[in-house]
């Protein structure tokens, strides 16, 4: 197990793949809590000093020697935390603490502010997605959490951040077959034309109250389709609305699958990037009503299922990560020469309550923004805090791409609205 005595640490190939991958996406994850009471400033401090005693990468930044990269330890850093006592606007706070650039070669990974409203606090718990991606955060929020309320952590650290541990779980012709059939299309064509502006940044959110997220689950349950298959299924139907006719064969969405399904529950808490993707293909039928559009989404969807989804992506990202991501830099170059145009609908998955008590805290509110995907791109986050599911978009360029952002939920918010 890494020891606090311990100066350098291996680089993963999720961590070379998101190192690269930042050409087409500021990378960073971030969770937002928002109490109605103050946090105590001094537990803070000493729960961020617990979970980076037990875990050093807290610390690290990355050092490239040759083609070779590694994380190393800086020597006397002490994690620490801001607090915004007076914000003149909270949402301009936040968005300014969560747009703000991260270099991973200087700063350490993890950044974390207090913005005081009134009696409540909003705590804002950053990390650079380099290090881990949201699937870790979200465990690391819940040993903050855990450090703050209880002074030591209990919870099961796995310190092997690496996709090995999943790879060698499966037999060599599974990886072969897996390998043969990976699939990772280029991005359909941009919904939105242009030229766009890299600054600045804005987040739009929508979200499903608790009364409509038990009716579109119910309505999917009867279709024996998932919330997953559900928002699939409303993006591909507001995707449709913007193709072009000779745009409609076989557009791709991309769907982050977290590779810890194949961990042992023991073993599944992880600071580290173990996401792969599938990409999902579907081409609009004229007048195709939802539950068509889902029965098609859910049939490709359990294709995946059955087909260890996300295992022949993660085995070329990890050929891809030899030499230092020679091939994983040269795929993102090209794609950035022709502009992020991926949709990617990303589910942070469930936010846990009986895992985020701070002390007698408890967020009233809690949901996750992921990197922002330069425009056009579209990477719309999914996170679920107290059955209220929250799209959360995080992007560049206010005065042409946001309202397009907007209107873009709205219209997955109203193709669920035929269920609601």
């Amino acid at each position: 197990m890494n020891t606090d005595a311990q100066k350098h640490f291996p680089i993963t190939a999720g961590d070379l793949n998101i190192y690269h991958a930042r050409l087409i996406a500021d990378q960073q994850v971030t969770y937002i809590l928002e109490f109605k009471d103050r946090l105590d400033l001094e537990r803070m401090q000493a729960g961020l000093d617990t979970i980076q005693a037990a875990l050093p990468l807290l610390s690290c930044v990355v050092k490239k020697r040759g083609s070779k990269f590694q994380w190393v330890k800086l020597a006397d850093y002490k994690p620490s935390f801001s607090v915004s006592d007076s914000p003149g606007n909270p949402q301009d706070e936040m968005l300014q603490f969560i747009s703000a650039p991260c270099d991973p070669e200087s700063q350490p990974p993890l950044k974390v502010l207090i913005i005081r409203t009134g009696d409540g606090d909003r705590l804002c718990f950053k990390i650079d997605h380099v290090l881990s991606d949201a699937g870790g955060l979200k465990f690391l929020l819940y040993l903050f959490a855990e450090a703050y309320s209880q002074e030591k952590i209990t919870q099961p650290i796995n310190p092997n951040r690496g996709f090995w541990q999943i790879l060698r779980a499966f037999s060599l012709p599974t990886l072969v077959n897996a390998a043969r059939k990976a699939d990772v299309p280029r991005p359909g064509p941009a919904l939105i034309a242009g030229l766009f502006d890299a600054r600045p940044i804005f987040i739009e959110r929508a979200c499903l109250d608790p009364q409509q997220f038990e009716k579109v689950y119910k309505f999917g349950k009867g279709s024996g389709a998932t919330i997953n298959d559900m928002l699939v299924a409303a993006v591909y139907r507001t995707a449709f609305e913007r193709l072009q006719a000779d745009q409609d064969l076989g557009y791709p969405v991309m769907i982050p699958i977290d590779m810890r399904r194949y961990l042992p529950e023991e073993k599944r808490g992880v600071l580290g990037n173990l996401s792969s993707a599938v990409y999902p293909r579907l081409s609009r039928k004229p007048e195709e009503d939802f539950q068509e559009t889902l029965q098609r989404v859910k049939s490709t969807m359990d294709a995946f299922k059955k087909d260890t989804p996300g295992l022949g992506a993660t085995i070329l990202m990890t050929v891809g990560a030899m030499r230092g991501g020679r091939m994983l830099r040269d795929r993102y170059q090209l794609a950035a020469s022709r502009g992020s145009r991926f949709i990617n609908l990303t589910n942070f998955g469930v936010i846990e309550e009986a895992l985020c008590n701070f002390g007698d805290l408890q967020p009233v509110q809690a949901y996750g923004v992921g990197p922002n995907q330069y425009a056009p791109g579209i990477l719309i986050a999914v996170s679920t805090y107290r059955k209220r599911l929250y799209l959360v978009v995080q992007g560049n360029d206010t005065q042409k791409f946001q309202p397009f952002v907007r209107e873009f939920l709205d219209s997955i918010l109203s193709s669920l609205g035929v269920l609601i």
